[in-house]
Protein backbone atom coordinates (compact mmCIF):
# COMPACT_ATOMS: atom_id res chain seq x y z
CA UNK A 1 0.00 0.00 0.00
CA UNK A 2 1.25 3.56 -0.74
CA UNK A 3 2.40 5.39 2.55
CA UNK A 4 0.19 8.26 3.24
CA UNK A 5 1.18 12.59 3.38
CA UNK A 6 4.07 12.63 6.24
CA UNK A 7 4.58 15.38 9.10
CA UNK A 8 7.39 16.52 6.53
CA UNK A 9 4.68 16.87 3.78
CA UNK A 10 2.64 19.24 6.45
CA UNK A 11 5.77 21.07 7.15
CA UNK A 12 6.76 21.86 4.04
CA UNK A 13 2.89 22.47 2.75
CA UNK A 14 2.97 25.10 5.82
CA UNK A 15 6.39 26.41 5.07
CA UNK A 16 7.83 25.83 8.53
CA UNK A 17 10.15 23.19 10.10
CA UNK A 18 9.34 19.89 10.94
CA UNK A 19 9.61 20.22 14.62
CA UNK A 20 7.23 23.23 14.60
CA UNK A 21 4.29 20.65 12.74
CA UNK A 22 5.02 18.34 15.47
CA UNK A 23 4.47 20.90 18.12
CA UNK A 24 0.85 21.21 16.84
CA UNK A 25 0.10 17.72 17.77
CA UNK A 26 2.36 17.77 20.97
CA UNK A 27 3.07 21.24 22.39
CA UNK A 28 0.44 23.64 20.69
CA UNK A 29 0.53 26.06 23.32
CA UNK A 30 4.15 27.34 21.91
CA UNK A 31 2.99 28.04 18.28
CA UNK A 32 1.43 31.63 17.67
CA UNK A 33 -1.74 32.02 16.21
CA UNK A 34 -0.35 32.67 12.79
CA UNK A 35 1.24 29.30 12.62
CA UNK A 36 -1.36 27.19 14.08
CA UNK A 37 -3.50 28.63 11.56
CA UNK A 38 -1.24 27.98 8.55
CA UNK A 39 -0.54 24.48 10.17
CA UNK A 40 -3.99 23.80 10.71
CA UNK A 41 -4.60 24.54 6.74
CA UNK A 42 -1.83 21.99 5.75
CA UNK A 43 -2.90 19.18 7.70
CA UNK A 44 -6.47 19.60 5.94
CA UNK A 45 -4.82 19.97 2.51
CA UNK A 46 -3.05 16.91 2.82
CA UNK A 47 -5.11 14.88 4.60
CA UNK A 48 -2.28 13.84 7.11
CA UNK A 49 -3.29 11.51 9.87
CA UNK A 50 -1.51 11.71 13.21
CA UNK A 51 0.29 8.46 13.96
CA UNK A 52 1.26 7.55 17.98
CA UNK A 53 1.90 9.25 20.54
CA UNK A 54 1.05 12.84 18.54
CA UNK A 55 -2.05 11.03 17.22
CA UNK A 56 -3.34 9.83 20.66
CA UNK A 57 -3.30 13.34 21.96
CA UNK A 58 -4.62 15.15 19.26
CA UNK A 59 -7.48 12.21 19.67
CA UNK A 60 -7.74 12.95 23.31
CA UNK A 61 -7.64 16.45 23.56
CA UNK A 62 -10.54 16.61 20.56
CA UNK A 63 -12.60 13.66 22.14
CA UNK A 64 -16.07 14.64 21.10
CA UNK A 65 -16.72 16.26 17.48
CA UNK A 66 -19.90 18.37 18.13
CA UNK A 67 -19.27 21.93 17.39
CA UNK A 68 -22.68 23.28 18.54
CA UNK A 69 -24.06 26.41 16.88
CA UNK A 70 -27.31 28.19 18.13
CA UNK A 71 -29.53 29.53 14.91
CA UNK A 72 -30.26 32.99 16.09
CA UNK A 73 -33.48 34.17 18.10
CA UNK A 74 -36.27 34.91 16.28
CA UNK A 75 -34.62 34.07 12.83
CA UNK A 76 -35.75 31.62 10.46
CA UNK A 77 -33.23 30.66 8.14
CA UNK A 78 -35.08 29.97 5.27
CA UNK A 79 -36.30 33.52 5.52
CA UNK A 80 -32.81 35.38 6.62
CA UNK A 81 -30.84 34.91 3.42
CA UNK A 82 -27.32 35.40 5.35
CA UNK A 83 -28.15 32.95 8.56
CA UNK A 84 -29.11 30.70 6.06
CA UNK A 85 -25.91 31.27 4.27
CA UNK A 86 -23.94 30.74 7.15
CA UNK A 87 -25.25 27.51 8.22
CA UNK A 88 -24.43 25.73 4.98
CA UNK A 89 -21.04 27.45 5.19
CA UNK A 90 -20.73 26.27 8.53
CA UNK A 91 -21.88 22.47 8.48
CA UNK A 92 -19.14 21.93 4.85
CA UNK A 93 -16.53 23.70 7.05
CA UNK A 94 -16.93 21.46 9.92
CA UNK A 95 -16.95 18.16 7.71
CA UNK A 96 -14.11 19.50 6.04
CA UNK A 97 -12.18 20.21 9.52
CA UNK A 98 -13.78 16.13 10.91
CA UNK A 99 -15.89 17.45 13.18
CA UNK A 100 -20.04 17.48 13.20
CA UNK A 101 -21.76 20.77 13.38
CA UNK A 102 -24.96 20.43 15.56
CA UNK A 103 -26.92 23.61 15.05
CA UNK A 104 -29.98 23.58 18.38
CA UNK A 105 -32.55 27.00 18.85
CA UNK A 106 -33.30 28.36 22.55
CA UNK A 107 -36.89 29.94 23.08
CA UNK A 108 -38.20 32.46 21.04
CA UNK A 109 -39.50 34.46 24.54
CA UNK A 110 -36.71 37.33 25.89
CA UNK A 111 -34.52 35.38 28.74
CA UNK A 112 -31.39 33.68 29.46
CA UNK A 113 -30.01 31.10 27.03
CA UNK A 114 -26.94 30.33 29.21
CA UNK A 115 -28.67 27.07 30.87
CA UNK A 116 -29.00 25.65 27.23
CA UNK A 117 -25.32 25.82 26.76
CA UNK A 118 -24.70 24.66 30.17
CA UNK A 119 -26.92 21.72 29.73
CA UNK A 120 -25.04 20.76 26.29
CA UNK A 121 -21.99 21.08 28.30
CA UNK A 122 -23.08 18.77 31.00
CA UNK A 123 -24.12 16.51 28.93
CA UNK A 124 -20.71 16.03 27.01
CA UNK A 125 -22.65 16.81 23.26
CA UNK A 126 -20.72 19.09 22.74
CA UNK A 127 -16.74 19.91 22.20
CA UNK A 128 -17.26 23.76 22.22
CA UNK A 129 -19.33 26.36 20.53
CA UNK A 130 -20.13 28.60 17.86
CA UNK A 131 -21.57 31.55 18.99
CA UNK A 132 -23.10 34.72 16.53
CA UNK A 133 -25.99 37.63 17.02
CA UNK A 134 -23.56 38.29 19.77
CA UNK A 135 -24.80 41.75 21.76
CA UNK A 136 -23.05 43.94 24.34
CA UNK A 137 -24.73 42.50 27.08
CA UNK A 138 -24.43 39.05 25.91
CA UNK A 139 -24.07 36.62 28.88
CA UNK A 140 -23.36 33.80 26.71
CA UNK A 141 -19.71 34.80 26.56
CA UNK A 142 -18.43 35.88 30.17
CA UNK A 143 -20.35 32.72 31.35
CA UNK A 144 -18.56 30.65 28.73
CA UNK A 145 -14.65 32.56 29.48
CA UNK A 146 -15.32 31.67 33.10
CA UNK A 147 -16.55 27.94 32.74
CA UNK A 148 -13.55 27.78 30.44
CA UNK A 149 -15.64 26.56 27.86
CA UNK A 150 -14.30 26.61 24.05
CA UNK A 151 -16.01 28.64 21.93
CA UNK A 152 -15.50 31.37 19.15
CA UNK A 153 -17.72 34.26 18.33
CA UNK A 154 -18.88 34.98 14.74
CA UNK A 155 -18.87 38.93 15.31
CA UNK A 156 -17.05 40.66 18.11
CA UNK A 157 -17.85 42.92 21.30
CA UNK A 158 -16.29 46.06 22.11
CA UNK A 159 -13.74 44.03 24.26
CA UNK A 160 -11.65 42.40 21.62
CA UNK A 161 -9.59 40.36 23.63
CA UNK A 162 -9.78 37.32 26.08
CA UNK A 163 -11.27 35.20 23.20
CA UNK A 164 -11.76 33.53 19.99
CA UNK A 165 -13.56 35.40 16.94
CA UNK A 166 -14.14 35.89 13.43
CA UNK A 167 -15.57 38.40 12.34
CA UNK A 168 -16.29 41.00 8.81
CA UNK A 169 -15.17 44.33 8.81
CA UNK A 170 -18.07 46.17 8.47
CA UNK A 171 -16.77 49.73 9.41
CA UNK A 172 -14.30 49.31 6.34
CA UNK A 173 -17.27 48.06 4.30
CA UNK A 174 -19.05 50.94 5.08
CA UNK A 175 -16.27 53.46 4.67
CA UNK A 176 -15.89 51.95 1.14
CA UNK A 177 -19.40 52.18 0.45
CA UNK A 178 -19.24 55.92 0.66
CA UNK A 179 -15.82 56.02 -0.88
CA UNK A 180 -17.80 54.43 -3.96
CA UNK A 181 -20.45 56.80 -3.88
CA UNK A 182 -18.05 59.88 -3.57
CA UNK A 183 -16.07 58.86 -6.19
CA UNK A 184 -19.07 59.04 -8.33
CA UNK A 185 -20.18 62.42 -7.65
CA UNK A 186 -22.42 62.04 -5.17
CA UNK A 187 -22.03 65.06 -2.04
CA UNK A 188 -25.53 64.12 -0.35
CA UNK A 189 -24.80 60.28 0.86
CA UNK A 190 -27.58 59.23 3.20
CA UNK A 191 -28.01 56.00 5.80
CA UNK A 192 -30.63 53.96 6.23
CA UNK A 193 -29.83 51.73 9.56
CA UNK A 194 -31.30 49.87 12.59
CA UNK A 195 -30.08 51.59 16.30
CA UNK A 196 -26.51 50.85 17.14
CA UNK A 197 -27.64 48.50 20.10
CA UNK A 198 -25.58 45.91 18.44
CA UNK A 199 -21.70 45.60 17.61
CA UNK A 200 -22.63 45.35 13.80
CA UNK A 201 -25.44 47.93 13.87
CA UNK A 202 -22.25 50.08 15.20
CA UNK A 203 -20.01 49.84 13.10
CA UNK A 204 -21.62 50.17 10.12
CA UNK A 205 -23.11 53.54 10.98
CA UNK A 206 -18.99 54.50 12.63
CA UNK A 207 -17.66 53.42 9.24
CA UNK A 208 -20.44 55.75 6.93
CA UNK A 209 -19.48 58.51 9.61
CA UNK A 210 -15.54 57.97 8.53
CA UNK A 211 -16.07 58.05 5.36
CA UNK A 212 -17.58 61.37 5.15
CA UNK A 213 -15.42 62.75 6.92
CA UNK A 214 -12.37 61.13 4.68
CA UNK A 215 -14.49 62.85 1.56
CA UNK A 216 -14.14 66.28 3.65
CA UNK A 217 -16.87 66.37 5.96
CA UNK A 218 -20.17 65.73 4.09
CA UNK A 219 -23.06 66.43 5.55
CA UNK A 220 -24.82 63.38 8.07
CA UNK A 221 -27.88 62.48 6.59
CA UNK A 222 -29.43 59.47 8.88
CA UNK A 223 -32.71 57.46 9.47
CA UNK A 224 -32.53 54.63 11.40
CA UNK A 225 -35.46 51.67 12.01
CA UNK A 226 -35.48 48.57 14.01
CA UNK A 227 -33.78 45.56 11.98
CA UNK A 228 -37.06 43.50 11.24
CA UNK A 229 -39.31 45.72 10.52
CA UNK A 230 -40.25 47.76 7.18
CA UNK A 231 -37.59 50.35 6.31
CA UNK A 232 -40.16 52.18 3.36
CA UNK A 233 -41.21 55.16 5.50
CA UNK A 234 -37.85 56.51 7.32
CA UNK A 235 -36.57 55.66 3.27
CA UNK A 236 -39.31 58.24 1.98
CA UNK A 237 -38.17 60.19 4.57
CA UNK A 238 -35.03 60.85 3.15
CA UNK A 239 -36.11 60.98 -0.52
CA UNK A 240 -38.81 63.03 0.11
CA UNK A 241 -36.47 66.06 1.08
CA UNK A 242 -36.95 69.12 -1.00
CA UNK A 243 -34.96 69.15 -3.93
CA UNK A 244 -31.18 70.55 -3.08
CA UNK A 245 -31.79 68.99 0.35
CA UNK A 246 -32.34 65.56 -1.02
CA UNK A 247 -30.08 62.69 -0.84
CA UNK A 248 -28.46 61.60 -3.98
CA UNK A 249 -27.34 58.44 -2.82
CA UNK A 250 -28.09 55.88 -0.27
CA UNK A 251 -26.32 53.65 1.90
CA UNK A 252 -28.34 50.68 3.49
CA UNK A 253 -27.02 48.28 6.33
CA UNK A 254 -28.79 45.53 4.92
CA UNK A 255 -30.27 44.20 1.51
CA UNK A 256 -33.47 44.36 3.32
CA UNK A 257 -33.17 48.01 4.23
CA UNK A 258 -31.81 48.73 0.12
CA UNK A 259 -35.17 46.60 -0.91
CA UNK A 260 -37.08 48.91 0.65
CA UNK A 261 -35.17 52.34 -0.38
CA UNK A 262 -36.05 50.95 -4.03
CA UNK A 263 -40.00 50.80 -3.14
CA UNK A 264 -39.51 54.55 -1.58
CA UNK A 265 -37.98 55.53 -4.50
CA UNK A 266 -40.61 54.23 -6.89
CA UNK A 267 -43.51 55.66 -4.63
CA UNK A 268 -41.77 59.08 -4.97
CA UNK A 269 -41.24 58.69 -8.38
CA UNK A 270 -37.24 58.81 -8.47
CA UNK A 271 -35.02 56.91 -10.86
CA UNK A 272 -32.52 54.50 -9.09
CA UNK A 273 -28.81 54.62 -10.63
CA UNK A 274 -27.72 57.09 -14.04
CA UNK A 275 -25.21 59.16 -11.79
CA UNK A 276 -25.22 61.71 -9.48
CA UNK A 277 -27.81 63.74 -10.62
CA UNK A 278 -30.53 66.00 -9.00
CA UNK A 279 -34.32 64.03 -9.16
CA UNK A 280 -32.47 60.62 -9.19
CA UNK A 281 -30.89 58.24 -6.43
CA UNK A 282 -27.81 55.92 -5.56
CA UNK A 283 -27.70 52.67 -3.13
CA UNK A 284 -25.98 50.41 -1.89
CA UNK A 285 -27.20 47.68 0.10
CA UNK A 286 -25.01 45.21 2.40
CA UNK A 287 -25.17 41.39 2.58
CA UNK A 288 -25.34 40.78 -1.22
CA UNK A 289 -27.96 38.36 -0.34
CA UNK A 290 -29.34 36.55 -3.70
CA UNK A 291 -31.76 38.80 -4.60
CA UNK A 292 -29.37 41.65 -4.96
CA UNK A 293 -29.07 40.39 -8.52
CA UNK A 294 -32.41 40.28 -9.61
CA UNK A 295 -34.34 43.83 -8.52
CA UNK A 296 -35.24 46.32 -10.97
CA UNK A 297 -32.27 47.72 -11.16
CA UNK A 298 -30.00 45.00 -9.98
CA UNK A 299 -28.42 46.07 -6.36
CA UNK A 300 -24.83 47.22 -5.87
CA UNK A 301 -24.20 45.68 -2.37
CA UNK A 302 -21.80 44.68 0.01
CA UNK A 303 -20.36 40.90 0.29
CA UNK A 304 -19.03 39.47 3.03
CA UNK A 305 -17.01 36.39 3.13
CA UNK A 306 -18.94 34.05 4.26
CA UNK A 307 -17.68 30.74 3.65
CA UNK A 308 -14.26 32.02 4.91
CA UNK A 309 -15.69 33.42 8.07
CA UNK A 310 -17.15 30.10 8.12
CA UNK A 311 -13.97 28.23 7.70
CA UNK A 312 -11.96 30.69 9.74
CA UNK A 313 -14.30 30.13 12.71
CA UNK A 314 -14.54 26.35 12.51
CA UNK A 315 -10.57 26.43 12.56
CA UNK A 316 -10.11 28.44 15.45
CA UNK A 317 -12.60 26.68 17.38
CA UNK A 318 -10.89 23.44 16.51
CA UNK A 319 -7.38 25.30 17.47
CA UNK A 320 -8.81 26.07 20.93
CA UNK A 321 -11.00 22.35 21.52
CA UNK A 322 -6.79 21.06 21.52
CA UNK A 323 -5.39 24.08 23.27
CA UNK A 324 -7.68 26.13 25.97
CA UNK A 325 -4.88 28.85 25.90
CA UNK A 326 -5.13 29.11 22.45
CA UNK A 327 -6.38 32.48 21.35
CA UNK A 328 -7.13 34.11 17.89
CA UNK A 329 -8.79 37.23 15.81
CA UNK A 330 -9.21 37.37 12.28
CA UNK A 331 -10.73 40.28 10.42
CA UNK A 332 -12.15 39.78 6.98
CA UNK A 333 -12.39 42.58 3.87
CA UNK A 334 -15.88 42.28 2.69
CA UNK A 335 -15.99 42.79 -1.72
CA UNK A 336 -17.89 45.59 -3.17
CA UNK A 337 -20.11 44.27 -6.02
CA UNK A 338 -21.34 47.03 -8.21
CA UNK A 339 -24.54 46.66 -10.23
CA UNK A 340 -27.24 49.12 -11.65
CA UNK A 341 -28.09 50.94 -8.60
CA UNK A 342 -24.83 53.12 -8.43
CA UNK A 343 -23.80 52.79 -12.35
CA UNK A 344 -23.63 56.05 -14.43
CA UNK A 345 -25.79 56.18 -17.64
CA UNK A 346 -24.06 53.80 -20.57
CA UNK A 347 -21.79 52.28 -18.04
CA UNK A 348 -20.19 49.20 -19.15
CA UNK A 349 -19.42 46.51 -16.35
CA UNK A 350 -17.96 44.01 -17.68
CA UNK A 351 -20.12 43.58 -20.55
CA UNK A 352 -22.95 42.99 -18.28
CA UNK A 353 -24.97 46.49 -17.76
CA UNK A 354 -24.85 48.73 -20.75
Amino acid sequence: MPAGPTIEDVARAAGISTSSARNFFSRPAVLSAHTHARIQEAVRATGYVPRGRAGRLASAASEFRNLAFEVPRAEDPGVNPFDSQLLVALLWAARSARFRLQPFVTDMEPGSRVPYYRQLWARREAAGFLLTDAGYDDERVPYLRQAGIPFVVLGRLREERGYCWVDNDNLAGSVMAVCHLVGGGHRRVAYLGWPGRDPVAERRLEGYRRGLAEAGGLPELVELQDYGQSAVEPAARLLDRPAGERPTAVVACCDEFAYDVLRAAAGLGLPVGGGALEGRVAVVGCDDTPLAARTVPTLTSLRQPIRLLAQRAVDLLAARVANPGFEAHVLEQPELVVRETTLPPCADLSGQYT
